[in-house]
């Protein structure tokens, strides 16, 4: 929708309140009876393949770079168009934050997807996984979103007729300027991300947790240069999970698949999110927006704006996506920065599924 009004405002907090009232019960559930174990033999609710498309960094320049990707397509489509979903991970994360190899029927996105009749494409952001690794000073915010604007190009030429993209924390920023600049997409969730004044209390201990990928284990037989980062060894529970909350194994799993961002990626990520309304990118977007924040997502929240409450997320961040086809705000309770990889993630991924179906948080 166009700049809310006065009275459309409250019925859009009281709607995104509800719904995260509904979340903490079934939260309360799962995080009890702990998190469950992965399955012996995981049959995964669609197929999929591996795909390799050229790319180009910069606009008018030569497709000499590959982005690793997979295409995974459901056993039974849902009713209507035929839809995809375009996964965008964040710094330091690769495919593996969207399709957890760790028990995948409780973490991976990807496969509930699948189950809920929508193809999904999941990707190697440029310089991590198996895609090929530039020089770091060439990738930024604006040259992730080129590319992820060409990636969209190929699901739709795949014969979608309707493409989503869900991005978290960088490939949120990402899939706002990608969004706000091309439109060729249906429907945008952001997670992991709002805007100023979004501060939370753990931000500096994020950034501090952040050095020289070529000095960390995950370098060898990799060849990166200084500009890559990637997080000190053993700082990922504190900076991205609930203590609370997560499984301890998911941690350590995530420690030993984690990746890199670069400089330029995390300078502009940030000033994306530090400008203020009238003059940020993100009111230029036309299509439907989801944002989705972790209540306890101290990185952004809980400081000047709380996650906790969903009327201050859509207070927050309506002003943003004046220029949206509608917005609304979701809260995922109990759960910090990395709200898909806590033992709640089913609850989360059916209500971002209901808004993508229905409209409605």
């Amino acid at each position: 929708m166009s700049d809310p009004s006065l009275s459309e405002t409250p019925r859009r907090r009281r709607t995104t309140a509800r719904r995260a009232v509904l979340l903490s019960a079934t939260l309360l559930a799962v995080v009890t009876a702990g998190g469950a174990p992965a399955a012996a033999e995981y049959d995964k609710p669609g197929s999929c393949r591996e795909v390799s498309i050229p790319v180009a960094v910069t606009e008018g320049g030569p497709a000499d770079n590959t982005v690793a990707a997979t295409l995974c397509t459901p056993r039974t489509w849902a009713d209507g168009p035929r839809q995809a979903d375009v996964l965008v991970a964040g710094a330091t994360y690769n495919r593996e934050y969207w399709d957890s190899s760790f028990d995948p029927e409780t973490y991976s996105y990807v496969d509930d997807t699948l189950a809920a009749g929508r193809a999904s494409f999941n990707f190697d952001r440029l310089g991590t996984g198996a895609g090929t690794r530039p020089p770091s000073g060439e990738l930024t915010v604006s040259s992730d979103a080129f590319v992820l604007h060409q990636l969209i190009g190929w699901v739709h030429d795949q014969g979608y007729t309707e493409v989503n993209a869900i991005g978290h924390s960088l490939g949120s920023a990402t899939l706002t300027h990608e969004a706000s600049r091309w439109h060729d997409l249906e429907r945008v969730i952001l997670t992991g991300v709002i805007h100023l004044p979004g501060v939370g209390l753990n931000s500096s201990s994020f950034f501090t947790s952040l050095y020289p990928a070529p000095l960390d284990p995950i370098a060898q037989g990799h060849r990166r240069d200084s500009g890559y980062l990637t997080t000190l060894p053993g700082r990922r529970g504190a900076a991205f999970y609930n203590p609370r909350t997560a499984d301890p194994a998911v941690i350590a799993h995530d420690e030993r698949t984690k990746d890199v961002t670069t400089v330029g990626e995390v300078a502009e990520s940030m000033t994306t999110l530090l400008s203020p309304a009238p003059v940020n990118v993100s009111r230029a977007i036309t299509a439907r927006v989801l944002v989705v924040m972790g209540a306890e997502d101290d990185i952004f929240c809980n400081f000047t704006v709380s996650c906790r409450d969903a009327g201050a997320i859509a207070a927050n961040e309506a002003p943003y996506y004046s220029g949206a086809a509608d917005f609304d705000a979701l809260i995922a309770p109990g759960v910090a920065h990395n709200l898909t990889l806590h033992p709640s993630a089913p609850q989360t991924f059916a209500a971002m599924n209901h808004w993508i179906t229905t409209g409605e948080v």
